[in-house]
């Protein structure tokens, strides 16, 4: 069985020590894309940048405020599962 892999982005917030959780990086693109274009824009500088396509293998740390911003704060399906199992 092969072993799944996942790259981590993170929020620029993570470094000042906010309470932050791990989201699926196919929900991040997902609500960036319901957005506004200049909304998204602005959020999505606040993110270490990858490619789309990758979003599947990718996990993205955000801050409580950037999760709400981009409202995923209350979507517990966003949560990767190792977020879930901390929780």
């Amino acid at each position: 069985m092969k072993k799944q892999m996942f790259r981590e982005r993170e929020c620029v917030h993570r470094e000042d020590g906010p309470e932050g959780d791990f989201y699926n990086g196919e929900f991040y693109v997902q609500a960036l894309q319901r957005l506004p274009i200049e909304q998204a824009m602005q959020v999505s500088k606040k993110v270490s940048s990858f490619f789309w396509v990758d979003a599947p293998h990718i996990m993205v740390w955000l801050c409580a405020d950037c999760a709400t911003e981009l409202g995923l704060a209350d979507t517990p399906r966003a949560l990767t599962q190792a977020a879930r199992r901390q929780a």
